[in-house]
Protein backbone atom coordinates (compact mmCIF):
# COMPACT_ATOMS: atom_id res chain seq x y z
CA UNK A 1 0.00 0.00 0.00
CA UNK A 2 1.49 3.38 -1.10
CA UNK A 3 1.30 6.51 1.48
CA UNK A 4 -1.46 7.81 -0.74
CA UNK A 5 -3.71 5.10 0.38
CA UNK A 6 -2.88 4.85 3.55
CA UNK A 7 -3.05 8.27 4.68
CA UNK A 8 -6.51 8.57 3.10
CA UNK A 9 -8.78 7.43 6.03
CA UNK A 10 -12.42 8.01 5.47
CA UNK A 11 -12.79 11.43 7.93
CA UNK A 12 -14.63 13.88 5.33
CA UNK A 13 -11.89 16.56 6.14
CA UNK A 14 -8.77 14.11 5.49
CA UNK A 15 -8.21 14.52 2.06
CA UNK A 16 -8.36 18.11 2.41
CA UNK A 17 -5.58 18.18 4.84
CA UNK A 18 -3.37 15.59 3.05
CA UNK A 19 -3.61 17.97 -0.01
CA UNK A 20 -2.93 21.43 2.27
CA UNK A 21 0.33 18.95 3.67
CA UNK A 22 1.74 17.85 0.19
CA UNK A 23 0.95 21.48 -0.77
CA UNK A 24 3.38 22.82 1.62
CA UNK A 25 5.73 19.80 1.38
CA UNK A 26 6.31 20.44 -2.21
CA UNK A 27 7.10 23.82 -1.74
CA UNK A 28 9.97 22.94 0.85
CA UNK A 29 11.28 19.98 -1.46
CA UNK A 30 12.50 18.72 1.60
CA UNK A 31 15.15 15.65 1.49
CA UNK A 32 14.28 12.17 2.40
CA UNK A 33 16.41 12.07 5.95
CA UNK A 34 15.34 15.80 6.72
CA UNK A 35 14.63 16.50 10.75
CA UNK A 36 11.28 17.20 10.89
CA UNK A 37 9.21 18.92 14.09
CA UNK A 38 5.49 19.04 14.39
CA UNK A 39 4.27 21.30 17.50
CA UNK A 40 1.03 20.30 19.01
CA UNK A 41 0.56 16.69 18.87
CA UNK A 42 -3.06 16.60 19.07
CA UNK A 43 -4.32 13.03 17.85
CA UNK A 44 -1.06 12.98 15.65
CA UNK A 45 -2.67 13.30 12.63
CA UNK A 46 0.05 15.82 11.20
CA UNK A 47 2.23 13.76 12.91
CA UNK A 48 1.24 10.41 10.85
CA UNK A 49 0.58 12.56 7.83
CA UNK A 50 4.33 13.70 7.52
CA UNK A 51 5.41 9.70 8.64
CA UNK A 52 3.23 8.88 5.83
CA UNK A 53 5.33 10.63 3.37
CA UNK A 54 8.34 8.78 4.94
CA UNK A 55 9.81 11.33 7.30
CA UNK A 56 11.16 10.57 11.00
CA UNK A 57 9.31 12.87 13.16
CA UNK A 58 9.64 14.59 16.88
CA UNK A 59 6.13 15.85 18.08
CA UNK A 60 4.72 16.93 21.13
CA UNK A 61 2.84 19.82 23.34
CA UNK A 62 2.92 20.60 26.76
CA UNK A 63 2.48 18.46 29.37
CA UNK A 64 0.10 21.35 30.81
CA UNK A 65 -2.41 21.75 28.17
CA UNK A 66 -5.47 20.94 29.48
CA UNK A 67 -7.63 22.26 26.52
CA UNK A 68 -9.67 19.49 24.06
CA UNK A 69 -7.10 19.14 21.65
CA UNK A 70 -4.15 18.37 23.65
CA UNK A 71 -3.45 14.80 25.53
CA UNK A 72 -5.20 12.88 22.94
CA UNK A 73 -3.87 8.84 21.99
CA UNK A 74 -1.88 9.91 19.29
CA UNK A 75 0.00 6.46 19.15
CA UNK A 76 -2.83 4.76 18.60
CA UNK A 77 -3.74 6.23 15.33
CA UNK A 78 -0.08 6.41 14.32
CA UNK A 79 -0.57 2.24 15.26
CA UNK A 80 -3.35 2.14 13.30
CA UNK A 81 -1.44 3.89 10.37
CA UNK A 82 1.25 1.54 10.69
CA UNK A 83 3.79 4.19 11.47
CA UNK A 84 4.47 4.39 14.92
CA UNK A 85 7.88 3.32 14.68
CA UNK A 86 8.56 6.79 12.63
CA UNK A 87 7.02 9.17 15.34
CA UNK A 88 8.53 9.92 18.49
CA UNK A 89 6.61 12.19 21.40
CA UNK A 90 8.39 14.68 23.70
CA UNK A 91 6.41 16.87 26.12
CA UNK A 92 7.91 20.67 25.60
CA UNK A 93 6.05 24.38 25.87
CA UNK A 94 6.91 25.50 22.48
CA UNK A 95 7.40 29.23 23.63
CA UNK A 96 10.70 27.80 25.50
CA UNK A 97 12.10 24.87 23.11
CA UNK A 98 14.15 22.51 24.53
CA UNK A 99 15.98 21.66 21.31
CA UNK A 100 19.42 23.16 20.17
CA UNK A 101 19.34 26.13 17.86
CA UNK A 102 19.37 24.94 14.07
CA UNK A 103 17.94 21.72 14.60
CA UNK A 104 15.10 20.85 12.46
CA UNK A 105 15.02 21.00 8.62
CA UNK A 106 11.22 21.90 9.05
CA UNK A 107 8.72 22.73 12.11
CA UNK A 108 5.51 22.39 11.12
CA UNK A 109 2.53 23.96 12.95
CA UNK A 110 -0.53 22.76 11.66
CA UNK A 111 -3.69 24.19 12.87
CA UNK A 112 -1.62 25.25 16.33
CA UNK A 113 -1.09 29.43 16.32
CA UNK A 114 -4.45 30.32 17.18
CA UNK A 115 -4.60 28.19 19.95
CA UNK A 116 -1.74 29.75 21.79
CA UNK A 117 -2.40 32.05 24.01
CA UNK A 118 -1.82 35.81 22.70
CA UNK A 119 0.63 36.62 24.70
CA UNK A 120 3.26 34.16 24.01
CA UNK A 121 2.52 33.64 19.78
CA UNK A 122 5.63 36.05 19.31
CA UNK A 123 8.37 33.93 21.60
CA UNK A 124 6.61 30.75 19.72
CA UNK A 125 7.58 32.33 16.50
CA UNK A 126 10.95 33.18 17.72
CA UNK A 127 11.68 29.80 18.76
CA UNK A 128 10.47 27.95 16.41
CA UNK A 129 12.82 29.95 13.92
CA UNK A 130 15.36 29.69 16.52
CA UNK A 131 15.26 26.00 15.92
CA UNK A 132 15.19 25.92 12.32
CA UNK A 133 18.29 25.22 10.42
CA UNK A 134 19.90 27.87 8.46
CA UNK A 135 18.24 26.57 5.12
CA UNK A 136 15.38 25.34 6.96
CA UNK A 137 11.72 26.42 7.12
CA UNK A 138 9.05 27.06 9.62
CA UNK A 139 5.49 26.65 8.25
CA UNK A 140 1.67 27.44 9.72
CA UNK A 141 -1.22 26.21 8.88
CA UNK A 142 -4.21 28.04 9.80
CA UNK A 143 -7.74 27.54 8.97
CA UNK A 144 -10.16 29.15 6.18
CA UNK A 145 -13.09 30.42 6.71
CA UNK A 146 -14.95 27.90 5.35
CA UNK A 147 -13.01 25.46 7.92
CA UNK A 148 -13.77 27.43 10.98
CA UNK A 149 -17.41 27.33 9.96
CA UNK A 150 -17.34 23.64 10.08
CA UNK A 151 -15.39 23.67 13.47
CA UNK A 152 -17.64 25.95 14.70
CA UNK A 153 -20.35 23.30 14.62
CA UNK A 154 -18.96 20.76 16.78
CA UNK A 155 -16.88 23.42 18.82
CA UNK A 156 -18.60 27.09 18.88
CA UNK A 157 -15.70 28.35 20.97
CA UNK A 158 -13.06 27.56 18.44
CA UNK A 159 -10.71 30.16 18.30
CA UNK A 160 -10.32 32.56 14.76
CA UNK A 161 -7.44 31.72 12.55
CA UNK A 162 -4.43 33.49 13.77
CA UNK A 163 -2.09 35.32 11.60
CA UNK A 164 1.74 34.53 12.07
CA UNK A 165 2.77 37.85 10.30
CA UNK A 166 1.84 39.97 13.23
CA UNK A 167 4.26 37.75 15.54
CA UNK A 168 6.78 37.33 13.69
CA UNK A 169 10.36 39.69 13.78
CA UNK A 170 10.01 42.07 10.99
CA UNK A 171 13.08 41.79 8.28
CA UNK A 172 13.97 38.60 9.82
CA UNK A 173 12.70 36.06 7.23
CA UNK A 174 10.89 36.26 3.84
CA UNK A 175 7.16 34.92 3.99
CA UNK A 176 5.40 32.62 1.28
CA UNK A 177 1.60 32.31 1.76
CA UNK A 178 0.10 29.55 -0.10
CA UNK A 179 -3.77 28.97 -0.19
CA UNK A 180 -5.28 25.19 0.79
CA UNK A 181 -8.03 24.13 0.54
CA UNK A 182 -9.20 24.09 4.80
CA UNK A 183 -5.99 26.18 5.64
CA UNK A 184 -3.84 29.33 4.45
CA UNK A 185 -0.42 28.38 4.74
CA UNK A 186 2.24 30.21 5.74
CA UNK A 187 6.18 29.51 5.08
CA UNK A 188 9.07 31.40 6.57
CA UNK A 189 12.22 31.17 5.61
CA UNK A 190 15.68 33.08 6.60
CA UNK A 191 17.47 35.54 3.91
CA UNK A 192 16.21 37.51 1.14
Amino acid sequence: MDSTERDAPAEPMHKAFANDGRLALRRLALPSDAAVLDVGTGQGKFAIFLALQGFDVLTGEPSTDRSGYAGKDWAVNATKAGVLDKIRFQFFDASRMPFESKSFDAVFFFGVLHHVEEPKRAAVCAEALRVAKKEGAVVFFEPRQETLEALWVDDPDHPLAADPAAYVAKGTVREERLEGAMMDIIIYRRGA
